[in-house]
């Protein structure tokens, strides 16, 4: 009995194997190349539309490079705290080694020494997040360097409970040790789960690098296009809105919103992810499966990013049936409740303050919809997308007003009250019918 359970175990461990993308296989066929075609025509017409607007309301044309540049107007602070992070992440694997190296075997002494640093690790995991949130608000970064100092503190955190998670085992039973640069390849490699080795490819493509470095930067020009053609601006935020004109802000950027948020998955999963990888010759690149199939809530979100998905089925999941509570609709809620945590920490980073947008819009109807085990329809699937397309352009409305709101009319002394409720509706800019 023993044996089938650890075979069971053994054959849901995660396996590495040399593949590619599933859309850098479907654009290699010149059938399904087109769909490439049709972005770059949608990227065309934006850069046409932007240039048209600026040159005939102000006479100049600068192709969202002034967006862009107040996006990332402090990047150089950005990457210094990136630095300290990551830094600090590397201390971590020698810390690591000290921790693995004077465990004694005296059962009392080692179960001391083993409380005493699991404490320090989970203390780790709070200041790194508090101290890169407030140096976040104290330099008063715009949101893209919000978001790349924020994603990051929470990407090598993973990276560093993946490491320990992986390698305190063997290190406890005195099997294996971990190398230094094992762990520096994995804090660059495309993956968030640990191995000591991974299948390489046995060069570096340059053109497929370039190739993917032009992608992310013509991702960054359309989401800079999409910002400044549709979603409210400091000159607009000075009107007062109705609850009829927020709607309707709401509604106009639905095609919009979808854009952006379809583009900013092909530049974080497609075009970066591949863009390491092939610097780094990582072999396995499934980062995403074809979620765009998918009629059931619960298959669409774990194919749209198997990265994160991995990680939290290995270390939060599967960890909490083995440790605390063998209850798989437990198991589910807690998932959603670190991922949640983690995607308002980083709106949190952006805006300075706890807007619950996401996550009530998660638990009305993103946590329900994962239990719904519905058939599989054409319909379904045109729902999922027009449900996405909703969902994305109301956050980010929601999220663009807040943003403005916290900007134009701060709080001096605020309350536990004023840090939940939104500002924009607190502070007189949305006006009632």
């Amino acid at each position: 009995m023993q044996s089938n359970e650890s075979e069971k175990k053994t054959s849901r461990e995660k396996t590495f194997l040399l593949r590619n993308s599933l859309l850098t296989d479907i654009f290699d066929n010149n059938h399904t190349r087109n769909l490439y075609n049709v972005y770059v025509i949608v990227f065309a017409g934006l850069c046409l539309q932007n240039a048209l607007r600026d040159y005939v309301k102000d006479g100049r044309v600068d192709f969202g490079l002034e967006t862009i540049g107040k996006g990332f107007a402090k990047f150089d602070k950005a990457v210094l705290i990136w630095l300290c992070c990551f830094l600090s992440t590397c201390a971590t694997f020698f810390f690591f080694q000290i921790w693995g190296k004077f465990r004694t075997w005296d059962n009392k002494l080692t179960r001391t020494w083993d409380w005493f640093w699991a404490a320090s690790l989970g203390l780790y995991y709070f200041y790194t997040l508090k101290l890169t949130s407030t140096a976040t608000l104290y330099f008063e970064f715009n949101p893209p360097c919000a978001a790349f100092v924020s994603m990051e503190s929470v990407r090598l955190l993973m990276k560093v409970h993946s490491f320990v998670r992986v390698k305190a085992p063997p290190l406890m039973s005195a099997s294996e040790d971990a190398k230094f640069s094992n762990f520096l390849y994995f804090l660059f490699a495309p993956t968030l789960i640990y191995r000591d080795s991974y299948p390489r490819t046995k060069h570096i493509d340059w053109n497929f690098v370039i190739c993917r470095l032009v992608e992310a930067i013509s991702m960054l020009f359309m989401i800079a296009f999409l910002v400044e053609a549709n979603y409210p601006t400091p000159e607009r935020w000075l009107a007062k809105y109705t609850i009829k004109d927020t709607i309707l802000y709401i509604t106009d950027c639905i095609p919009h919103g979808g854009l952006a948020v379809y583009a900013s998955f092909f530049l974080i999963f497609h075009s970066v992810q591949n863009l390491f990888a092939e610097v780094t010759r990582f072999g396995d690149r499934l980062f995403y499966q074809d979620w765009w199939n998918e009629s059931r809530h619960n298959k669409w979100l774990a194919k749209w990013n198997l990265l994160v998905r991995d990680w939290l089925y290995y270390f939060v999941y599967r960890d909490f049936k083995h440790f605390l509570c063998d209850n798989n609709v437990l198991g589910i809620f807690v998932v959603f409740a670190v991922s949640f945590a983690m995607h308002e920490y980083v709106m949190f980073c952006f805006l300075g303050k706890f807007v619950p947008c996401f996550l009530f819009l998660a638990v009305v109807a993103i946590f329900p919809m994962f239990f719904l085990n519905l058939p599989e329809s054409i319909f379904l699937k045109v729902f999922l997308w027009c449900f996405g397309y909703l969902v994305s352009s109301a956050i980010m409305v929601l999220y663009t007003f807040e943003h403005y709101a916290v900007m134009k009319a701060p709080l001096k002394d605020p309350t536990l009250l004023d840090l939940i409720i939104p500002r924009f509706i607190t502070c007189d800019c949305v006006l009632k019918f």
